[in-house]
């Protein structure tokens, strides 16, 4: 029998269970020396996760533990088992990392031995690879059916806890850090008289701009603060949310009533009670994945959609955290190679995403757009121009390769940095722009325009977007305002016979060419009629509503659609992916299920009908009437 007071054996059992067994041996040491081994007799209450936020989670030496997760089993005369765990099963560790009720309860189901795990295992254990590996194979596991409401995706105002900490600007930096320290809140809010928010001051800023440059306690904490405070609506989805932080790398988001007061604060470990729990650790770990990583964590990527949909989390979600992780192996690339290119600084260049990546749109069948805005250097001679260039496309080539390694494919229609066309400096792009918006019939004016509309900055000045800044004013140039909407109009939505369809004779269908693109190009231009920047289809439909051509009953028929036809395409590449296929967006009618044919059809039909209401409406109008 197995001496667990024997701190070697106690060492050499952890060490044979995940995720233990992916540590260091010396923080695994450390866990050991730290923890505490604890005897529970048969029916005894280990942790009651549903009335209190226990403090500690718990690895099974021996024995077994029953688990009830959901509040209306909460006692073993109330209903089966949820789940039984033995000798190396880890309990508890989701109420500590959440900090808020909500299960599971853990019993003896027989006398048991445990490992009491210290505090700062729980948070440091699974932001390491082998943590964020065991998550993302405990969420795949089946769980109990939740309940509708359970299931119900939750808003912003839903997930706050509790309410904010708060303090004036005039506060002192002692005065704020001894709030968050008696609040155990990792943050504190600045607000003026009024309760309106000014910033922000976490944690992490006391260590960065307090502690590390020596400044002093006295200092008012508004000059310490961040700001503008970064927040959303009570009434945002959660998964949008949650994008959001992943993509500004964010920790801590503020949530504001109706009145625009700050109703609380969600930090990234709220979100371990909705799908994703790992998200915000596997961008921990791109950020510090060395090159040999890199492609085990590309493996990881690609797992995110059928892990994610199995959740049935919101297709939308799911594309966003796959294109958000994607943005994070591109720049961990970047990282990587500009040490390899001495030409180039890191403030040389900003690099764009393009694509459905940038639309945060992702499927596994994906590939990566993009393209180089070099900075001007003011009097630069030529020789020195190309340099640079030359530089930016050797990088852009050796990033691109490397995302090819991890199974990130780069776009196979040329549409990537390491070619000429789509690095220049920002003048260039600027002339360019010009050019293609005063003449849109001429080299590929309107193919160019469009990718780079979608650009989105990832690395460099994350403002910069030459491109987008010129076609912002699309409707002061009639003739390239028309000529876009038309070639908005030509990808029509078409399935090649409705009665084959019907009949079941309907061979393949390409679900992104024939009714994705449709809908994807009339929101790129619905957007750009009304100046506005916003990138995501659903997004540029809401912002491009209730216009002449355009009309809001419209914009909901496609935005309807989109997620709809979203959902067929995720499930059938999923579907692809599952029986070891490539997936692709070519559908077999045949093997359809019913439903999702008769939903095809009906969006298909409902498109081109948009786009012979928009074809019809154009003819009477011009440009003036925007």
């Amino acid at each position: 029998m197995t001496d667990f007071s024997d701190l070697g054996e106690l060492f050499a059992f952890v060490s044979g269970h995940a995720p233990f067994d992916g540590l260091p041996d010396d923080v695994r040491a450390r866990l050991v020396a730290d923890s505490t081994v604890c005897e529970f007799t048969e029916d005894a209450v280990i942790m009651d996760g549903m009335s209190a936020s226990p403090d500690h989670a718990f690895v099974v030496l021996s024995g077994r533990v029953g688990l009830w997760n959901f509040p209306n089993l909460a006692a073993g005369d109330q209903g089966d088992v949820d789940e039984v765990v033995g000798p190396g099963g880890v309990f508890g560790y989701v109420v500590i990392l959440v900090g808020a009720k909500g299960g599971p309860r853990a019993v003896a189901l027989t006398d048991v031995t445990l490992l009491q795990l210290p505090a700062w295992a729980v948070g440091d254990m699974f932001s390491t690879p082998a943590g964020v590996t065991f998550l993302a194979s405990e969420l795949a596991k089946p769980a109990t059916a939740p309940s509708e409401e359970e299931s119900r995706e939750r808003t912003a105002g839903e997930i706050v806890r509790r309410a904010p900490v708060t303090c004036p600007p005039t506060a002192t930096v002692r005065e704020a850090a001894t709030a968050m320290t008696d609040a155990k809140s990792g943050y504190i809010v600045v607000q003026n008289d009024a309760g309106e928010p000014l910033g922000i001051v976490t944690d992490h800023d006391l260590r960065a701009r307090v502690i590390s440059v020596g400044r002093p306690v006295s200092d008012a904490v508004s000059a310490v603060m961040t700001a503008p405070l970064a927040a959303v609506p009570e009434s945002a989805l959660s998964s949008d949310v949650l994008i959001e932080m992943l993509d500004r790398k964010l920790h801590y988001m503020a949530v504001l009533d109706e009145h625009a007061s700050v109703r609380g604060v969600v930090q990234d470990v709220d979100f371990l009670t909705v799908p994703t729990t790992s998200t915000f650790a596997l961008q921990r770990r791109i950020e510090r994945a060395t090159p040999q990583e890199l492609p085990e964590i590309g493996g990881t990527i690609r797992e995110i959609f059928p892990v994610l949909t199995r959740q049935q989390a919101p297709v939308r979600h799911v594309s966003g955290v796959a294109a958000v992780a994607i943005e994070g192996m591109v720049r961990r690339c970047i990282e990587l190679e500009l040490p390899v290119h001495p030409e180039l600084r890191e403030g040389d260049f900003t690099w764009l995403s393009l694509g459905s990546v940038s639309r945060r749109e992702v499927v596994p069948s994906s590939d990566v757009d993009s393209a180089i805005i070099l900075k001007d250097e003011p009097g630069a001679s030529e020789e020195r121009i190309e340099e640079r260039r030359d530089a930016a496309l050797a990088l852009a080539a050796a990033v691109h390769t490397r995302l090819e390694e991890c199974g990130i494919p780069s776009d196979t229609n040329g549409a990537v940095a390491a070619l000429p066309r789509f690095c220049r400096t920002e003048s260039e792009w600027l002339y360019a722009a010009s050019e293609w918006i005063e003449a849109p019939l001429s080299n590929n004016a309107m193919m160019m325009a469009s990718l780079l509309v979608d650009g989105r900055p990832v690395w460099g000045d994350l403002t910069l977007q030459p491109v987008a800044g010129v076609y912002q004013h699309l409707s002061e140039h009639p003739r390239s305002f028309v000529l876009m909407l038309r070639e908005a109009l030509t990808a029509k939505a078409r399935i090649r016979s409705m009665k084959d369809v019907i009949s079941l004779r309907g061979g393949t269908f390409d679900i992104k060419a024939h009714a994705l693109v449709p809908v994807v190009n009339i929101a790129r231009w619905a957007a750009l009629s009304r100046g506005s920047t916003k990138l995501q289809t659903r997004n540029r439909l809401a912002a491009g509503a209730d216009s002449p051509v355009l009309p809001d009953d419209s914009a909901e028929v496609l935005r309807d659609c989109f997620s709809i036809l979203e959902r067929i395409r995720m499930d059938h590449q999923v579907e692809q992916m599952a029986a070891g296929r490539e997936p692709t967006d070519v559908l077999s009618i045949r093997r359809m299920p019913s439903l999702d044919r008769g939903l095809l059809e009906q969006c298909v039909r409902e498109v081109a009908a948009v786009q012979r209401r928009m074809a019809n409406l154009a003819q009477y109008l011009d440009a003036g009437e925007w």
